[in-house]
């Protein structure tokens, strides 16, 4: 498992929950600031699995249907 945090395009961002096999275990809501986000991060970090954290490299998108960020 690991913890892949991303932004989009409006500086919204959000984290996701990545199994071994690239498969998204959980999402976190969007955030307006990556401060808010590395927040709900760190409880997800005392209350769930222990993780190595990511960013990654581009902006992602939220494909709105799903409510599962999309791209990298």
């Amino acid at each position: 498992m690991q913890i892949v945090v991303r932004h989009d395009e409006v500086g919204r961002w959000w984290w996701a929950a990545e199994t071994d096999r690239g498969q998204t275990a959980a999402v976190s809501v969007l955030y307006e600031s990556r401060t808010d986000c590395m927040r709900g991060l760190a409880e997800l970090k005392v209350e769930g699995p222990a993780a190595p954290v990511t960013y990654a490299a581009s902006p992602g998108r939220w494909t709105i249907s799903s409510l599962i960020p999309s791209g990298s």
